[in-house]
């Protein structure tokens, strides 16, 4: 069996939300949710956290220790950089790219992936956003793809964008590669809803919306499009 490495990428030099990462839900930190969620997954044995070099960066290699994850640092612009260097320097063959502004990640649509992935039909699949009209909901998947397919994206992005992220080169070059993104069940199917956080706005919502439905590390997406719905029509009743 293929060794299959899940690597989250963080760092505390948000632009729009500096130090995000320590931002409190409901008593738990945002990358302590993503790492506590992640690894619920029944089929991934190693994760690790990928951060810069930077001194503010200190803080997630104690809490990738405390929560008895792998830490890897390395460049602070050049992510594809980064996100190459941790895979290769874990020997992985299959990667799971996980973000970290997404707290509500569910280790069921990581495990789906990693069950699609292994019928070596495809390079790359995704489920963590309404690609090529999948209508997921933002917030809940992740992307998988093979250390090959990795080389061939670090040795032919040259773009900034395509540097910055992981995965843009292939959404540029759709042709060259086998990808597929999975539909949605119906019960994620809401392409509108969106759980990441990248803004103060953002992340005063997603908190006082864990609040306000006692929502856990262990909610299931499904659960959590049920009160995101829920919560939307009470607003629409003026309740809210």
């Amino acid at each position: 069996m293929k060794k299959i490495v899940l690597i989250i990428q963080a760092r505390m030099g948000s632009a729009r939300l500096p130090g995000k990462m320590l931002k409190k839900i409901s008593d738990v930190s945002l990358i302590e949710w993503v790492i506590r969620r992640v690894k619920k997954s029944k089929k991934v044995k190693k994760i690790i956290l990928a951060t810069t070099k930077n001194k503010k960066d200190n803080i997630l290699k104690k809490i990738a220790k405390k929560n008895k994850v792998y830490i890897f640092r390395g460049k602070n612009q050049d992510v594809l950089t980064r996100f190459y260097e941790a895979a290769k320097s874990s020997k992985s063959e299959i990667i799971i790219r996980v973000c970290a502004d997404n707290p509500f990640i569910d280790f069921g649509q990581i495990d789906l992936l990693i069950k699609k992935f292994e019928l070596k039909s495809y390079d790359y699949i995704c489920n963590h956003q309404n690609k090529l009209n999948s209508k997921y909901a933002d917030g809940f998947g992740a992307e998988i793809f093979s250390f090959n397919v990795l080389k061939k994206i670090y040795y032919n992005a040259k773009t900034k964008s395509q540097r910055e992220h992981v995965t843009k080169y292939i959404w540029d070059n759709v042709e060259k590669f086998k990808v597929l993104s999975i539909p949605a069940p119906y019960n994620l199917a809401y392409p509108k809803l969106k759980f990441d956080i990248n803004t103060p706005k953002d992340f005063r919502l997603i908190k006082k919306f864990v609040i306000n439905n006692k929502i856990t590390l262990s909610s299931r997406a499904k659960d959590i499009i049920k009160f995101k719905l829920n919560e939307n029509k009470i607003k629409e009743k003026g309740i809210l």
